[in-house]
Formats: structure tokens, C-alpha cells, sequence
């Protein structure tokens, strides 16, 4: 705290705080689907963006920390190597301690790997790793929160030292997402009420300033009661004088969340308090300038003024070779084990029009789910049940650009193809719906599309605030939807008043499907937890919850695939409209596959401004 004797208006302390978020071990730009390097996003080129702007803050004066907000640690197949073989030390910890971070928070999909590699990473950070609202007896050395004590010169000469508290929260969800990694000593606590009483802690402490470490979003809509992204709740907290967020993979300031009111996207600020949120895979640098006065007192600090920007990567900035090195041994060990053939394949398969029409990528992921559950459960009362599946397409486009599809060639099939088809760490599960809860579901799944008026030219097919992974489709089922009708529910799951829904005809073998009628699904373990805003399953409906890892279940089915299943696989259609169409943006190499879409009538009409190729659809 400033000395009061030498208090006045004159007094000034300059801080900058930089900020990752998301990581998703993008530790190096390699593109391991396609076995090349991209030049892309990645932490040892952000390296030389975070040191940049340690030498402008030490030319100013100011005081200079580095944090990350989670979602580090998963991510890629290099993070899958790393947990698999226990190497240690972990490549991207020792990256991050040799860039000197001073804080790390930690998000859901760090629990992806176990929580034993969880521990064993956190152990390894130079830097205290915070979560203020999730203990486990298996993390000891994870903290609640963290003080900082920085030193700094004034204008007149003299010293004063500051102490800055950072706390930090996770979704409470992550206790149901990641239940079968947690143990029974695990506690996941609503984030306000932890960070609120976690921020006067530190500030009982000596707390000069409060960081938050939100790993949770800015809420483009009313989520309801069972609300994950409350970022602007978080900057609302008395005691908190700046936010870093995350979780969402948007960012902040920016126009990504231009539409949600009571932010400032220019400024960078809600509730008064700047916040950054700076996207995913190490895309952006954020970076809060605060300007540090003592109050009338003299006896704590206030924030001044303040500045928000998000720095990117451009193609002048260069890969900071020693971060880098760090990697280099793993990864080798990576691309080698995904080089490992595992199947033939007759045609080609791509994703581009997924979002349009039943793609073979999906149905190739429900057929891997149904023939792991199918042998999981033989022999038993559940194989009477009648068996679906629920697939979505991990990669479509959306906010990751056009080069986020997935591309499989003809011939031989190897273990990087499956790492793109399966990014995350999920287990195949299986739970038991009604046909109530299932009609429920697919309407849920079905806001990602817009709702179209016929003969309204070039309206957009999809919404962009819904993610493409949020579509499932529920293979073994047949289904209408009716682009011209709002779905039943709203997106925090609400029913909407006056709404009839828009997904119809839902049969199974031939005949309707009755809401009492039982059916097992076969899920992953996140779709099970109510991942993706999906109505979470209760431990009584869960019916196989055995360690099954996806990417084994579908190398498992690779070896005797029913390729006309997979290929003949349509779940679903849009109901016909008169004089309906809209624009799907998809991948510039879905050009040369419009014959897989020739129902739909495709007509090129040029390029979005980010390089998606444009195609109307008539529906």
C-alpha cells in the first residue's frame, strides 16, 4: 500500500497484465491431422508477442504479470501422448515456466486426462495454480487462491510494493462433465459465492488489487438457472478490479459479443471493469493497462483508468525457437504413433456439408458408439432395449474458420485421421431415454438452425452462436425438421410459449415413436453430463458408464466397418417448403463435392470475407 505521508493525487502505479486463456496444448503450430506444420496459432509464436509487451511495460514502468486461465493441458494428440506416457517433465508446464508466468487458473478439460496427471502438472508449475471453487484431495497443491507481492518505483523515487490477489473459478458443471474423473473428495462450488467470499480473503490478507480467473464465458443469452457462463456476474463482484475470461473460445473486446447488452466491446469493460477474453489455441495476447491510484486515504489502491486490447498474431511475428524445443522430442514420439495404419478406406469422407445434410463422418462416429455399447452390454437385460446413437460433427466451420473440417482421403486410414475425428478425451457411454426426453433432445439439437421464411433470399442456415458440435444427430431414428417453425425450447432449455416445435415424424423401424417408449443410447461421457447445454442425464438413467475411450471404440469398429451403413445412414431431413433457401458457409474444397448435395440444388455465390465459400441451398 502507498505510505500515506507521501500520499497525493500525484502518486501513480502503472500495471499491465497479460493474458492466455484456452490454450488446448497448441504448444507448437502443427496441424497433426494433416501431418504439416501450419504457421499458425500457437504458444511459442504468442512467446514473442508476450515479450514484447514485457519490454513496453518495463519501459513505462509498470508492473508486469503474465496469466493463464485453463484449458491448457488438453487439447491436441500431443496432449493425449503426453498423459498416456506420463512423460515428464510436461513440455507445454516447462514452456509456460520459462515464460515466467505468474499465475495459472485451470479450466473443465484440464480434468480430461485423470486427475493424477492433472496433479502431477500442477506440481510441475512454477507458478501457484489457483481454483477457488473446486478441492480434491488429489490436487494438494492446487490453491484457492493466490498473493502476489510485486515491487515498483513511484515518480518520486521511492519504492512501494504491491500485493495482488488472484482468485479463480471453473464452471460448476465441471463437477457433472467430469464426474467419473473427479473422486469422492472432489467438491465443486457455485463460482460467485466462492469467488465472493475467496476475494475478501484476499483482501483481509493485504490484497491491494483482485484478478479474477473466470474460465467461463459472457453470456449471449439468459441461460437460466444452471447458467455457465457468468462472466459478467463475476466483474460485478465487489473487490474484483479485473477479469480474464475464457471457456467460450470468443473474445473480448471485440465484435464477437457485440449483440449482448450492458457490455462495453470497445472499451473492454462490464460493470465497470475491464475484462479480456483472449480466444483460443493461442490466438491472442490480451492486455489490461491499469493505471494505480492510492485513495483519499492513502491506505489501498485504486483503479484509475484503464485499457483493453487484444493483440494477434500476424504474419511478421515469428515462433520463439527455444519455446518451441521444448515440445520437439514429444511430438516426434506423437506424429510416429500417428502414422500407425488402422483401416482402408474405399471413398473419401468429409464433413462440409454436415450441417445440411446426414454427412458419412457422423454416421461413421454413431456406428463406433452403437458397436461398443452393443458388445458392452450382450448378455445382459439392457441388449433388449432398442439401440441409438447420438454423433455429432466435431469440425464445421464456426468461429475456428474454414479450414476447422474434417477431410478423409481414400485409402489407408491412419491414427492422425482418428485424433481429428475425436478431439477430445471422451468415453462411450450409454443412457436410457423415452421417447419423450429423445423428441426433447432433437429439438434442443435443432436451434442450430436459423428460422427461414420461404422466398427470402440468401437467409443463413445456421445460427453462428450455436456451435456445429451442438447438433446431434440420433442415429437408428428417422426425423423431420421444419426450418420454418421455432423449436419448442428456447437455448437454456425453456419451454417456449405458443411454440408446436419443429422436428416431426419421428419413427423407429418404420412406426412413431411413443414418449413412453425406452430406448439405450449410446453417448459420450460429456453428452451424458449435459455438455454442450444439453439437459444433463441422472446417475439412475446412466446405464453404461465402462472406461471405453471413443477414439478406441471407432479403431475397434475400423476393423470390420459396415460401410454401407455408414454411408446410407440419413437420420434426418428438412421438411419440404416452397420456395425455401439459404446459405451454408462451408470449405473451399466443398466445390469440388457438390454431387454429394445434388438434392439440395447447390449455387455457389462467392466467399465470405474470412474465406468461406458461399452455397445456397434450396431447401
Amino acid at each position: 500500500m502507498p505510505d500515506q505521508a507521501t500520499c497525493s493525487a500525484t502518486i501513480e502505479v502503472r500495471m499491465r497484465l497479460l493474458a492466455t486463456s484456452d490454450l488446448h496444448m497448441q504448444l507448437i503450430a502443427y496441424d497433426y491431422l494433416r501431418d504439416c506444420h501450419t504457421g499458425a496459432e500457437s504458444l511459442s509464436r504468442l512467446a514473442t508477442l508476450i515479450q514484447k509487451a514485457r519490454e513496453e511495460a518495463a519501459e513505462t514502468g509498470a508492473i508486469c504479470l503474465l496469466m493463464d486461465n485453463g484449458d491448457t493441458l488438453q487439447g491436441t494428440p500431443l496432449g493425449v501422448h503426453l498423459a498416456q506416457h506420463h512423460v515428464t517433465p510436461h513440455p507445454m508446464v516447462t514452456a509456460m515456466n520459462a515464460l515466467g508466468y505468474d499465475a495459472v487458473g485451470i479450466g473443465n478439460h484440464d480434468f480430461d486426462h485423470g486427475t493424477n496427471h492433472l496433479a502431477r502438472c500442477i506440481k510441475e508449475f512454477d507458478a501457484p495454480v489457483v481454483c477457488s471453487n473446486l478441492t480434491s484431495d488429489r490436487l494438494p497443491s492446487l490453491l484457492p487462491y493466490a498473493l502476489l507481492d510485486r515491487q515498483t518505483a513511484l515518480a518520486s523515487g521511492d519504492l512501494t510494493t504491491l500485493r495482488i490477489g488472484v482468485v479463480s473459478a471453473l464452471p460448476q458443471q465441471t463437477a457433472t462433465w467430469n464426474r467419473h474423473h473427479l473422486d469422492d473428495s472432489a467438491r465443486v462450488t457455485p463460482p460467485l459465492s466462492a469467488l465472493a467470499g475467496t476475494v475478501q480473503q484476499a483482501k483481509s490478507e493485504g490484497a491491494d488489487l483482485v484478478v479474477a480467473l473466470a474460465h467461463m464465458g459472457i453470456a449471449q443469452f439468459d441461460e437460466g438457472d444452471d447458467a455457465q457462463n457468468q462472466v459478467a456476474e463475476v466483474a460485478a463482484l465487489a473487490g474484483v478490479d479485473a477479469v480474464i475470461a475464457g471457456h467460450t473460445h470468443l473474445r473480448f473486446p471485440g465484435p464477437d459479443h457485440e449483440d449482448v447488452e450492458g457490455i462495453d466491446c470497445e472499451a473492454g469493460r462490464i460493470a465497470g471493469k475491464p475484462v479480456v477474453m483472449p480466444g483460443s489455441g493461442a490466438c491472442c495476447l490480451g492486455v489490461i493497462d491499469l493505471s494505480l491510484k492510492p485513495d483519499k486515504t492513502g491506505t489501498s489502491w485504486l483503479v484509475n483508468n484503464s485499457t483493453v486490447v487484444l493483440r494477434g498474431l500476424t504474419p511478421d511475428v515469428g515462433e520463439d525457437t527455444i519455446i518451441a524445443d521444448f515440445a520437439q522430442e514429444a511430438h516426434q514420439a506423437t506424429r510416429t504413433n500417428l502414422a500407425r495404419p488402422v483401416a482402408h478406406l474405399g471413398a473419401p469422407m468429409h464433413s462440409y456439408f454436415a450441417l445440411a445434410s446426414p454427412s458419412p463422418i457422423t454416421a461413421l462416429m454413431a456406428e463406433a458408439k452403437k458397436h461398443a455399447i452393443s458388445r458392452a452390454v450382450e448378455n445382459t437385460d439392457l441388449a433388449a432395449l432398442p439401440l441409438l446413437a447420438a454423433a455429432a460433427t466435431p469440425a464445421t466451420g464456426g468461429f475456428e474458420g474454414p479450414g476447422n473440417f474434417i477431410a478423409l482421403p481414400a485409402g489407408q486410414l491412419e491414427r492422425r485421421h482418428v485424433a481429428g475425428l475425436i478431439p477430445y478425451a471422451n468415453q462411450v457411454w450409454a443412457v436410457k431415454a423415452s421417447g419423450a426426453r429423445i423428441a426433447g433432445w432433437l429439438e434442443r439439437s435443432s436451434l442450430l438452425f436459423n428460422i427461414l421464411q420461404p422466398d427470402t433470399p440468401d437467409q443463413m442456415l445456421i445460427d453462428p452462436q450455436v456451435p456445429g458440435f451442438r447438433f446431434d444427430a440420433l442415429y437408428g431414428l428417422e426425423y423431420k425438421i421444419d426450418l420454418t417453425q421455432p423449436a419448442r425450447f428456447d437455448v437454456a432449455g425453456r419451454p417456449v410459449e405458443g411454440a408446436t416445435g419443429r422436428v416431426s415424424d419421428i419413427t423407429w423401424q418404420g412406426q412413431p415413436v411413443r414418449p413412453d417408449q425406452e430406448f439405450l443410447v449410446a453417448v459420450t461421457d460429456h453428452r451424458a453430463g449435459g455438455g454442450g447445454t444439453f439437459r444433463p442425464f441422472d446417475d439412475d438413467d446412466i446405464m453404461v458408464r465402462e472406461d471405453a475411450p471413443l477414439d478406441r471404440a471407432l479403431i475397434n469398429y475400423l476393423e470390420a466397418p459396415d460401410c454401407q451403413a455408414v454411408r446410407s445412414a440419413t437420420p434426418w431431413r428438412f421438411a419440404r417448403s416452397s420456395g425455401l433457401s439459404a446459405i451454408l458457409n462451408t470449405a473451399p474444397d466443398a466445390l469440388n463435392h457438390l454431387s454429394d448435395i445434388a438434392q439440395l440444388r447447390p449455387e455457389p455465390c462467392g466467399y465470405t470475407q474470412d474465406g468461406f465459400v458461399r452455397l445456397r441451398l434450396h431447401l
